[in-house]
């Protein structure tokens, strides 16, 4: 039988249509396979802050064929990120000793899990009380009386109380004042408050940007140790995941010890911070990763009772607890 023309003329777009549409059911079906493998995948939410573990981490490639998915979230200092874990809403974060303590004698249900220690003949530099450059303040005695910022049970504050004790002063011979880096950075430039108690960038902006004078620094006092702190929930619930990560992690901060200048260029790129500054900040983060065993335990017991001195913690809490030892055969393995 002979088919007309014309009827084959009208079925042939019908039949592309169909072949259309079968083919973009076959890439629905694949996208939403692919969407729903990506679903199933673990996701580990981990607490940052600028120019932290996520630009470390990128920059030595530790960022590649992750086989879980991260959420990143950042936060401006380590309180609100500590905050945030002690809530639940992440899983694990960078922050130094003093933050951490601050945060568990708080009660926060949280534990290091990881710990570096910054090396280097300039790492007590990152951390520094400073002043306008014509402050008539020169030296750290002559801070009894005046108003030195920093954030509440930071770093910034700790080194604060280590330096005015070496300067024989008591922490209530300070008018302290509790504000966040970037309020602080502005209180000095308008003589609202007379110095300023803080780390990393901020020294270097504050310094080689704004010219200010550093009174003094942590050169003279023993590098303290870093941490990552993870939640009692992450590591009960994530313990494979965050393993991965933490492996990943002490790579990226070999490399980057490494390769200092390399990851100060990702570093000024991603945060927009001058080479120099970025540069500069860095000798406070990178560093050897170190076990938590009881010798560290013990260190950092000394935070907590410097704390309680200055009634910037109500008790001392047992810290037993405090400090997870049992990521150290992975996190601590070589894997170059």
């Amino acid at each position: 039988m002979t088919r007309n023309p014309s009827s084959r003329r009208r079925v042939l777009p019908w039949i592309a249509l169909a072949a259309l549409i079968a083919a973009v059911a076959i890439g629905l079906v694949s996208f939403r396979q692919q969407g729903g493998a990506d679903q199933i995948r673990p996701v580990l939410k981990i607490g940052d802050q600028r120019g932290g573990a996520q630009a470390l981490m990128r920059a030595a490639g530790e960022l590649d064929d992750v086989p879980y998915r991260i959420e990143w979230a950042q936060f401006p200092a380590a309180s609100p990120l500590l905050e945030a874990l002690g809530a639940g809403a992440i899983d694990v974060g960078g922050v130094g000793g003093p933050a951490f303590a601050f945060a568990y004698a708080g009660g926060a249900k949280i534990k290091a899990v990881f710990a570096y220690r910054p090396q280097g003949a300039n790492v007590g530099r990152a951390s520094a009380i400073v002043v306008p450059k014509d402050s008539p303040i020169r030296s750290l005695a002559q801070l009894k009386g005046r108003r030195l910022a920093t954030v509440r049970g930071s770093v910034g504050q700790d080194l604060a109380l280590r330096l005015i004790e070496k300067a024989g002063l008591a922490p209530s011979d300070i008018r302290w004042t509790y504000l966040d880096n970037g309020a602080a950075k502005a209180a000095l430039e308008s003589g609202a408050i007379d110095a300023w108690a803080t780390w990393g960038s901020y020294v270097g902006i504050a310094v080689m940007e704004n010219g200010d004078r550093v009174l003094g620094d942590a050169s003279s006092l023993p590098a303290q140790a870093g941490f990552f702190a993870a939640s009692d929930a992450a590591i009960q619930g994530k313990r494979a995941v965050l393993g991965d990560f933490l492996a990943r992690l002490n790579r990226a901060r070999r490399w980057a010890a490494a390769h200092p200048d390399a990851f100060a260029r990702t570093l000024a790129q991603e945060t927009g911070l001058p080479f120099k500054v970025a540069r500069f900040s860095i000798s406070a983060y990178i560093g050897t990763a170190e076990p938590i065993d009881d010798a560290l335990v013990r260190e950092q017991a000394e935070i907590f009772a410097r704390y309680r001195r200055a009634g910037i913690i109500p008790a001392l809490p047992d810290i037993r607890g405090a400090y997870d030892p049992s990521f150290n055969a992975t996190t601590l393995a070589r894997r170059d």
